[in-house]
């Protein structure tokens, strides 16, 4: 419960949740698979240059966690059990968890299949009514799932995604007015959505280390070091966002297509292909200030067969060395490549929000 009434002490017009299912695809196969209960689980791509999407909280421990290659994950945690993602599976769990969220919610905007946000401002101006409908959907999830999710519940969506990664596994935690700046001023500027290592440097150049320095610096200063964006960061470091949940969306999409003028059925002519094709496209996730969790690569065969094999990671990402690797390890292990050559090679991005959506957790698993 939070330490006061914010309906008491500060009038409060919105309360957006946000809920986000713990360890997901680590926690499904734990579920399917009993034997693998309180066990280290692995899932992610197998091959030699795969990478872990997600990692149960059993092998933690050890180091491992998304976006690490699955070849430092197998040293790490030698005695791991490493699975491929079933991502039908996956969605099919995602899609009753939605259907729960959309039984008390009018408005609920989708990240991906383990994340979700929901408003709960239109449940009434009772405090206590909309922190039981949110305990509610956490109580239903876990029901209804088996599966355990944590629940950030505040006043806007930064800040709902922040309360949830506070509390994580299963937990609840509220942030309400009274309690931003307590919770907000002592973070690193990292912890901010939309700061990335190159913003972190640069804020730190300016000897602007914590979220606290970044409330209070001049805004000018902010403004002409980092343009627009400045502007933006200082009003999430005073716990202010206005973005409005977007409904039900997540249907964007980037890819890029290369059709060649002869089969080719060379493996290093279509890795190298792949490459290049993923500097575009991690290009122009950059240049709209989007993130990215689905990675797909695209093959049509000399007999216009198509197929497309894609996976997914658990934080959004728009680092070209993570979308190489990934496609790479679907073009290697997923894609049949016994049937003749190819004509075309494609890559492409799915599972896209803007950069202030990026899970950047409070306490990352490799410290």
């Amino acid at each position: 419960m939070p330490s006061r009434n914010p309906s008491v002490n500060v009038p409060v017009e919105r309360w957006i949740g946000h809920l986000d299912m713990d360890a997901f695809f680590a926690a499904v196969e734990q579920l399917d698979h009993p034997e693998y209960r309180g066990l280290p689980v692995i899932v992610g791509g197998l091959g030699p240059r795969g990478v872990v999407s997600t990692a149960s909280y059993e092998a933690r421990p050890y180091g491992v966690h998304s976006s690490l290659p699955t070849a430092v994950a197998r040293r790490l945690c030698p005695e791991g059990i490493y699975v491929m993602p079933r991502f039908h599976r996956y969605r099919e769990i995602s899609e009753h968890v939605r259907t729960i969220l959309k039984r008390f919610c009018p408005t609920i905007e989708t990240i991906s299949l383990d994340e979700a946000f929901f408003d709960l401002s239109e449940r009434g101006p009772s405090f206590e009514a909309i922190h039981q409908t949110a305990k509610t959907i956490k109580r239903d999830v876990q029901a209804e799932t088996k599966l355990t999710c944590s629940v950030g519940l505040a006043p806007n969506r930064f800040l709902s995604k922040l309360g949830s990664e506070m509390d994580k596994p299963n937990g609840f935690k509220v942030i309400d007015p009274d309690q931003i700046r307590e919770i907000l001023d002592p973070l690193p500027v990292a912890q901010i959505w939309g700061v990335g290592k190159v913003t972190a440097k640069r804020l730190t150049s300016l000897g602007l280390l914590r979220v606290r320095d970044l409330r209070l610096a001049p805004a000018d200063l902010l403004v002409r070091e980092l343009g627009a964006s400045g502007r933006r960061l200082q009003q999430l470091a005073m716990g202010i966002d206005e973005t409005p949940l977007s409904g039900e969306v997540d249907s964007k999409s980037i890819s890029r297509e290369t059709t060649y003028a002869f089969d080719v059925d060379d493996l290093e002519e279509m890795e190298l292909e792949v490459c290049r094709l993923v500097q575009q496209v991690a290009q122009s996730l950059r240049a709209e200030n989007l993130i990215c969790r689905v990675v797909r690569v695209k093959v049509r065969y000399p007999n216009f067969k198509t197929i497309t094999r894609q996976t997914q990671l658990d934080t959004g990402t728009d680092a070209p060395e993570v979308i190489e690797s990934l496609a790479l390890d679907l073009l290697r292990n997923r894609v049949p490549l016994n049937e003749g050559g190819i004509r075309l090679l494609g890559v492409g991005l799915g599972g896209i929000v803007e950069s202030i959506a990026r899970q950047l957790p409070l306490f990352p698993d490799w410290l």
